[in-house]
């Protein structure tokens, strides 16, 4: 018994803090769109039924925060109110309702050929399961006669992070394994690492054939290559420049950023560069762990983007540490966004979105 009692309590806080990683990242998106005066995507949990004003951004994401913050306070406490269960429950079934749009979104999308995905389902099944979930044990509550121990306490803890660990890494590899590769003026691909004697990491040759790829089947008119000087002394831009030279791009349809020293500091400078550029639409290219954190902070500069993975020539090395490092910077940039100063998005980031792009929600 008192092992069905803990794998009981370890799957009621693996639930929680599932539910709580989607209230804590819709509530920065809502705080978010209060403070740049637009809307803010919700960090990709459900798409927003609502429309795309600054209020409707505001109202939907807030709404998240509320019924799925008393979610999991509810899955793990067991003691909410009766009145104040009911209408949670009501409210997550609502969510639930557009979840359901998602999902099936996602299908025809991919039946249709419009989008190419590697990851068999979409993020919004693994929610809509979890607000399922969620209503389901609210129903089925009752409070806990059994007094905490210490052992039950360290368990209960240690499922809450790894449900919001597994929340988060999800929302990663699903999203980053779908390629929804437009027409579009520029592909932005982001830098890494290049050796001393100037050859190129696989990684970062792996981004840069698909980035050629993209401009000659005609989906963009330039290509813009981004990094920084690295501990080896060389800039990766440059040596990214060289490398697209030589495969046989036009010098003139090749934009350079040399200071590029972070994701955040490239989507900062690809929003002036298309600025300058008079360029309106981007495909950004880089590995699919990095891409949710790409859309989030490019998403946040006012550029209008969606992702294209890599093709991989094989699996890297470290990959399993990058998915970690990217789940733990997704996270940190998702949830702290409020925090940065509001961009201004000029007159030619007017459009909201890409022709023929479906919501991120679905993904």
């Amino acid at each position: 018994m008192i092992s069905r009692r803990l794998l009981a309590t370890c799957g009621r806080s693996l639930l929680s803090g599932a539910s709580l990683i989607v209230a804590l990242t819709s509530g920065a998106s809502a705080l978010s769109a209060l403070r740049w005066q637009r809307a803010a995507e919700p960090c990709v949990w459900i798409s927003n039924p609502l429309g795309g004003s600054e209020w409707a951004s505001v109202a939907w994401n807030a709404g998240l925060t509320i019924l799925l913050g008393f979610a999991a306070a509810g899955v793990l406490i067991r003691e909410l109110p009766a009145r104040l269960t009911r209408a949670v429950q009501i409210g997550l079934l609502a969510a639930a309702l557009r979840a359901v749009f998602d999902v099936a979104m996602f299908f025809r999308l991919v039946v249709h050929g419009e989008i190419v995905s590697s990851f068999p389902v979409p993020l919004s099944l693994g929610v809509l399961l979890v607000i399922l979930a969620d209503v389901w044990l609210l129903l089925h509550t009752t409070p806990s006669a059994h007094s905490r121990s210490w052992l039950t306490t360290l368990l209960s803890v240690g499922s809450v992070v790894l449900g919001q660990v597994v929340m988060i890494g999800l929302h990663v590899l699903t999203f980053g394994s779908t390629d929804y590769r437009r027409d579009a003026d520029v592909a932005v691909v982001l830098g890494a690492r290049v050796y001393p004697d100037g050859t190129l990491s696989l990684a970062l040759s792996d981004r840069l054939d698909t980035a050629a790829e993209l401009f000659r089947e005609g989906r963009v008119r330039f290509v813009l290559v981004s990094g920084a000087t690295g501990v080896e002394g060389i800039n990766e831009a440059r040596a990214m420049r060289g490398y697209l030279l030589d495969a046989g791009l036009p010098e003139d349809r090749l934009l350079v950023d040399p200071d590029g020293v972070n994701t955040l500091a490239t989507a900062r400078n690809t929003r002036r560069l298309m600025n300058e550029q008079h360029l309106t639409s981007a495909l950004i290219v880089s590995h699919y762990f990095h891409l949710a954190r790409c859309k989030l902070l490019f998403e946040e500069q006012g550029v209008v983007a969606v992702t294209v993975p890599a093709r991989m020539s094989r699996r890297l090395v470290l990959e399993a540490y990058y998915v970690f490092r990217e789940c733990v910077g997704y996270l940190w940039y998702a949830l702290t966004r409020p925090m940065r100063p509001a961009v201004v998005p000029p007159q030619n980031f007017a459009s909201k979105a890409m022709p023929g792009v479906p919501s991120v929600g679905c993904t």
